[in-house]
């Protein structure tokens, strides 16, 4: 697995061409020490290499090196610029509308090792319009995010009352206003700022992020509720795998699929209870949900599904039945 900066790019381009018959370029919005890339994306293309015997050469540009923002990912796919990307259905609104349907409040499993072949059984089995085009890698879930406020704990309804909250993803900001705060869109790297200058009241985010930003600096309360699971996906240009012989395009399936996003569910768990446990640690606010309130907070998101249930239906999908496949699929994983 090769990673390259792009100035070294030219000067390696003589030397890759006679290495390989195949060269396939990842482009991502995470960082190289990002848990996606050491356990997943970096790991990835070391196996896709080897199973190949070195006849796929993989090219993996961390932090948008090859310019743009997380938004353009798809676009550069789907242009032929690259042929892998690693991004969040949210970073393209209105490109992935059903698989945010995966973020939806108190639709999710509470560990990634459940939720992420959820999210793969719903992608593959009813977004194919969506996803046309496009060779699914992977889809699986981060650990279930939950509330962190800087002054104010959130232990009831009402407490939502004049905060400002963190989101990601047009939904979960629709289920945040139902419940009675301010949804805030901000990018990743920008929230630790946001919140120590007052800008924002607190987020929604998993545990397993908390660490590597280091937000247990930023925030005292945490209401220790799994909300919704964020979704990560792995994508390749259909054009890019048509372009492989079929014993290489057999590679690339042997790194993907159910069981692949199933093993990469399950390294996000084990980052869940060490960053909780360090935040216990640290003399934070950590607690729980009374389950009288939690069913106060499940009837007051019901504006969210329906507005995601109505995209849906204009996109030509039956929404309410796609609903239904939904929260079927997510319980059924979520007993497992």
């Amino acid at each position: 697995m090769i990673r390259l900066s792009v100035p070294m790019l030219a000067a390696l381009m003589a030397f890759t061409a006679s290495a390989q018959e195949h060269t396939l370029r990842i482009h991502s919005f995470g960082s190289a020490a990002s848990l996606d890339h050491t356990a997943h994306l970096d790991r990835w293309a070391e196996s896709v290499e080897a199973d190949s015997g070195g006849r796929i050469a993989v090219e993996v540009y961390p932090s948008m090196q090859l310019g743009g923002s997380p938004a353009d990912l798809v676009q550069q796919m789907e242009d032929g610029v690259v042929d892998i990307i690693w991004t969040l259905p949210g970073f393209t609104p209105g490109r992935f509308p059903g698989a945010q349907g995966l973020e939806l409040p108190f639709m999710n499993t509470g560990r990634s090792a459940t939720m992420s072949p959820a999210a793969m059984e719903f992608v593959t089995g009813h977004l194919q319009q969506e996803f046309e085009g496009v060779k699914v890698i992977s889809v699986h879930a981060t650990d279930a995010a939950l509330i962190h406020t800087v002054d104010r704990p959130v232990r009831t309804m009402e407490d939502f009352q004049g905060l400002k909250l963190r989101v990601a993803g047009r939904f979960i900001g629709e289920a945040v206003a139902a419940l009675g705060a301010t949804p805030v869109g901000i990018p990743l790297p920008g929230v630790y700022e946001a919140l120590s200058r007052g800008q924002v009241d607190g987020m929604l985010i998993n545990w397993a992020i908390t660490q590597p930003f280091r937000f247990y600096e930023v925030t005292q309360h945490h209401t220790d509720y799994p909300l919704f699971q964020s979704m990560l996906m792995t994508l390749m240009r259909q054009e890019s795998y048509d372009a492989l012989p079929p014993d290489l395009q057999a590679v690339i399936d042997a790194n993907s699929g159910v069981e692949y996003a199933t093993r990469m569910g399950e390294i996000w768990d084990t980052a869940t209870e060490p960053a909780r446990q360090a935040t216990i640690a640290a003399g934070d606010d950590v607690f729980e949900l009374d389950p009288a309130e939690v069913a106060r907070w499940k009837a007051a998101v019901q504006p969210a599904y329906d507005v995601w249930i109505e995209e849906m239906t204009s996109r030509g999908y039956d929404g309410a039945a796609l609903f239904a496949a939904l929260q079927e699929i997510t319980a059924r994983h979520g007993r497992q």
